[in-house]
Order: C-alpha cells, then sequence, then structure tokens
C-alpha cells in the first residue's frame, strides 16, 4: 500500500474513533457496524439500525448514564413512570444486536413501574448473554424486564431476565419473538404475557423461583405459541398456562417440577396441546383452574383430550420440535378513491385496509362483522390493531388524524362485532375523527350472552364527530370518552345498553344534542348519563355540574 493510502486509511479510523462516545471502538462488515461499548453511555448512543453492540464492560445501570430521563436520540427516549422514574424505550430499529463480549455483563434499572428495556415497532433484533433486572431495593415492581410492542423477528438468547420484574417478557401486538436457552427467574407475575402476538417460542429455557398471580406462561387473543424443552420449577401462581382466545398455543417437552398451583391449566374458548411433559411433585389443587368459565381441557395434537389419570403419567420427551406455520398473507387492499373523494368499501376487509389519516371511508349497504376479517386477532395495520379481550379480539384505531368512516344512512349498513368482552370500535390517540349514518353494535346472537364491553370506545381522542348513528346493545354503554376533548354527538340513537347511554371520564368540551336515547339499563338503575371530572359536558342545551356524577 502506498504511503498516500496508509495515511487516508489511518485518517478514516481516526475520524471513526472520534465520532463515538467515549473512546468506544466501532468496525464496519458490510452494511453492519459493530461497536464496543464499555459504559451505558456508549450503549446508549450506539443504539441505531444495523449495529452490533459488544457490552465489553460488566455493569450498565441505566439510571446512572449522562442525560438519563433528559437526552434521547433518533432511535430512543425515556418514558417518565409514576415512581418519578425514566423507563428506556428503544423504537423504530431494525437489525439491532445487543450482546456480551465478556461474561457477567448485566444491564440493570431502578424504578419499579419501568421495564429495563421497552422496544416498540423494532425488527430483527437479537440480544444475546447478559444479565437483565431491577436492582435490589424497597419496592414492588410493576414493570417487566424486556417489553416489547409492535415488534416482529426478536430474538432473547442465552439471558438471565430476573425479577423483581413482573415478567421476563412481556409482549403485545408481537409476531416471532423467540426465547432460546434463557434463564427467567424469581418475577412477581410471570415468566411470560403476550397479547395480540403469533409465532411466540420459548425453547430450552429454565423458569424458576416466581410467585405471582394468574399464569407463569399468560396469553390472550394470540395464535401459534409455545413453550418446549424448558425446565419449569420452585414456582407459586394460580396456573402454569393460562390462555385467553388462543388459538394453537403448544407445551412440550418440559419438566414442570416442585411447583405450587390452584389449577394447573386455565384455558378460555380454546384448548391447550401438551406433548411429552412430565409433571412430578407439584401441589396443585386440580389440573384446572376454573375462574371465569369451565377450562378448556388439554389435548394432544390430534385434537384428543388428555384426561387427567393420563397427565399424570407423561413422561418428558427429548429435543420436542415446533415451528410456527408461515403467516398468511393478507392481500386485500383498500379501493382507489372515487370521484366523490371517498373509499368506497363493501367487505369488512375493504374497510381496514382503507383506515389511515385523510381518508373518508364510504360504507356501501351491508353488514360489516368484524369477526369475519382476514387474519381476525392476529394481522394489524399501520393504524388499527386486534386488542385482547377474555372472549376475543376487538378492534382499536389508534393515530389517526382526519378519518371519516361514513354510510347512507343506519338501515342501510351495521358493523358489528362478536366478542362481548370487547367494544365494537375503539378509537385510540385520534383527532378529527367522523362517524356519520351506519349502525354499530354486537351481533344479536343470545347465546353468546350478555356483553361487558360498549360501543364506541375513544380515549384520549379530540375533536370527533357522531351523527346519524344507531349505537345498540347488548353493549354495556353507548359512548364512552377517556381523557377526551371536542366531541359532538347529534341526532344519534343509543339503545338497549345495560349501563348507560354515555359515560364520560376526564374529557371536556362535549356536546350532545337531539339524540335518542331509550332501553337503557335492562330494568337495573342505571343512569343514562355518567359523567365524571368532566368540564363543559352539555345535552340540548343543558349543562352538566363540573364534578362527579
Amino acid at each position: 500500500m502506498s504511503t498516500r493510502k496508509q495515511f487516508l486509511a489511518l485518517l478514516l479510523a481516526a475520524l471513526l474513533l472520534m465520532s463515538l462516545p467515549g473512546g468506544a471502538f466501532a468496525e464496519e462488515t458490510a452494511d453492519v457496524q459493530t461497536v464496543e461499548a464499555a459504559t451505558v453511555e456508549e450503549l446508549l448512543a450506539a443504539i441505531a439500525p444495523d449495529t452490533v453492540i459488544r457490552l465489553t464492560g460488566r455493569s450498565y445501570d441505566l439510571t446512572r448514564a449522562k442525560g438519563y430521563g433528559v437526552f434521547g436520540s433518533r432511535y430512543y427516549n425515556w418514558n417518565g413512570t409514576y415512581d418519578d422514574g425514566f423507563e428506556l424505550e428503544i423504537s423504530g430499529v431494525e437489525g439491532l444486536t445487543i450482546e456480551a463480549a465478556r461474561p457477567g455483563a448485566e444491564i440493570v434499572t431502578v424504578p419499579r413501574y419501568a421495564c429495563v428495556m421497552k422496544f416498540t415497532d423494532c425488527a430483527d433484533v437479537t440480544l444475546r448473554g447478559f444479565t437483565a433486572g431491577h436492582t435490589e431495593g424497597a419496592g414492588y415492581c410493576t414493570g417487566a424486564v424486556l417489553g416489547m410492542t409492535g415488534c416482529r423477528d426478536m430474538l432473547v438468547e442465552s439471558c438471565d431476565l430476573y425479577g423483581c420484574g413482573t415478567y421476563g417478557l412481556e409482549l403485545e401486538r408481537c409476531r416471532g419473538v423467540h426465547a432460546v436457552n434463557t434463564v427467567i427467574r424469581d418475577c412477581s407475575y410471570g415468566a411470560l404475557d403476550a397479547a395480540n402476538c403469533s409465532d411466540v417460542l420459548l425453547d430450552d429455557c429454565m423458569v424458576h423461583g416466581i410467585e405471582g398471580y394468574g399464569g407463569i406462561f399468560s396469553l390472550r387473543a394470540s395464535h401459534d405459541c409455545a413453550v418446549i424443552n424448558s425446565d419449569i420449577r420452585d414456582c407459586a401462581s394460580t396456573s402454569l398456562v393460562e390462555l385467553s382466545g388462543v388459538k394453537d398455543c403448544f407445551l412440550g417437552g418440559c419438566e414442570i417440577r416442585s411447583n405450587t398451583f390452584t389449577g394447573m391449566f386455565s384455558c378460555a374458548l380454546y384448548p391447550l396441546v401438551v406433548e411429552g411433559c412430565a409433571f412430578e411433585n407439584n401441589r396443585c389443587d386440580a389440573w384446572y383452574a376454573d375462574t371465569w368459565q369451565q377450562s378448556e381441557r388439554v389435548v394432544d395434537r390430534n385434537g384428543d383430550v388428555i384426561y387427567e389419570g393420563t397427565l399424570e403419567t407423561l413422561t418428558r420427551a427429548e429435543n420436542v420440535r415446533w415451528e410456527a406455520p408461515a403467516e398468511a398473507e393478507i392481500s386485500v387492499t383498500a379501493p382507489p378513491v372515487s370521484e366523490d373523494g371517498m373509499v368506497h368499501v363493501r367487505t369488512v376487509d375493504e374497510l381496514l385496509a382503507a383506515i389511515a389519516p385523510d381518508t373518508a371511508i364510504y360504507l356501501e349497504d351491508g353488514v360489516y362483522d368484524l369477526s369475519e376479517a382476514a387474519g381476525y386477532g392476529s394481522y394489524s395495520g399501520d393504524h388499527w390493531y386486534w386488542m385482547s379481550c377474555y372472549d376475543g379480539p376487538g378492534l382499536v384505531i389508534r393515530d389517526v388524524d382526519g378519518l371519516t368512516i361514513q354510510a347512507a344512512g343506519a338501515h342501510r349498513a351495521r358493523i358489528v362485532a362478536e366478542p362481548r368482552y370487547c367494544e365494537v370500535l375503539s378509537f385510540e390517540g385520534c383527532r378529527n375523527i367522523t362517524l356519520w349514518g351506519f349502525t354499530a353494535g354486537h351481533t344479536e346472537n343470545i347465546e353468546a350472552g350478555e356483553c361487558a364491553g360498549g360501543v364506541l370506545n375513544f380515549q384520549e381522542s379530540r375533536d370527533v364527530e357522531i351523527e346519524d348513528c344507531s349505537l345498540f346493545g347488548c353493549g354495556t354503554v353507548g359512548v364512552t370518552a377517556v381523557n377526551c376533548r371536542d366531541m359532538r354527538l347529534v341526532h344519534t340513537e343509543i339503545h338497549h345498553c345495560t349501563v348507560s347511554a354515555v359515560t364520560f371520564y376526564g374529557s371536556r368540551d362535549i356536546e350532545m344534542s337531539a339524540c335518542n336515547v331509550h332501553d337503557i339499563g335492562g330494568g337495573y338503575p342505571v343512569s343514562q348519563y355518567q359523567i365524571y371530572d368532566c368540564k363543559n359536558i352539555t345535552a340540548d342545551g343543558r349543562a352538566f355540574p363540573e364534578n362527579n356524577w
């Protein structure tokens, strides 16, 4: 190499080193950058896509980082917590690896209401070989060790996740989260909590020392999840596995030993598949913890019930294999915008595909049954997802500004939902929402039982107009608003709801006029209007007092 080329290479290396905090070392290979981080500041500064961060130090206390709770970056920020601490949230990162370069590397945090690390809308992330947990100290944790929301293709490998965190892994709206050869211990609720997830796997893991509530593995409104080749011992909780609306959940090749449970299994709606597991020396009142309703009995891979006597004699199988099926492709796209400026939809899938900011959706005549959507309960869009409920998923529209859903009249188009524990339509963090000229309610299925969810639910939303709609029970409440403002409810019928026509909490500037409210309460002494800690709420010109009602 010539002297000139040598000089340029050395200069480039020096500039690269100068760009890293505190003397961290970085090496680029193809499109991936490798950074050695010896301090918590170097760890935070290195968070970026297509980056391998190697932890060369021993302790990384997030609460001692310079700029803790104040300074972030494009890829991480600090969320305030109830106990005046801050939670590290890593968001929008793809292709990140954080791994220990030496044994004993540990990432910790002090606030009990914070996850140690929270990942939001991330993909292809690997966490390998380090320990993570809350620092030892006073207080009871309400934050998990690793939290993940809206993430996909996440790998936790050879880690040690410990309490007092509520769960080792707390997942929401995730796909493809695998924990392999990982210890989850001493958590105060359970090892895994997952809602609205698919392809979740714990393989060759050790779970012990958990004294919690509910299930050691608690899953809701999810599908294709498994715990295999793992040891679960010395835990105490209501149940080992608690499922609510979870399809195709598998427990295989595990040893469940020296635990205390009220009931081993609690499975609502769908059964758990069990294969090659050994249940030894457990204190258990019954095989099934029937709390809300009769638990589904566990089955084998053929769907045949495994009776209690057989469960007691099962032996552990070695190297059980499990693989989630390929995720179904949702090929439905929104119709193009018509000459009238609206997107005309004819099916529930077209309705979901059309949900977006600054969009006017026109419902052609017909019934839009949300439970008939492709990918119901698992697939989600950019601005909507399925919320876990006890008896099935409910639709939540989130972070949309400028959405209109309208039809030719309440008698012409109906949006309905089957689950009785979910709202028909929920809105989170939305603005400029117009709902006009359609009917919404729960499906009229007498055998399904009474409802525990309302019809329309608004959280942290503003500038909402509901006009010429018909909202019906068995929903508990026609319209619920929590921390909302600037809403108008006009010429709308609300009927046969079991609790109230409207329920408002902490909201302001809501006007109701010319509404037809009837058959509310089902014979119970329930108020048509429930208004708590609100300001400037009026109905046909009548102002409600600005206090709890």
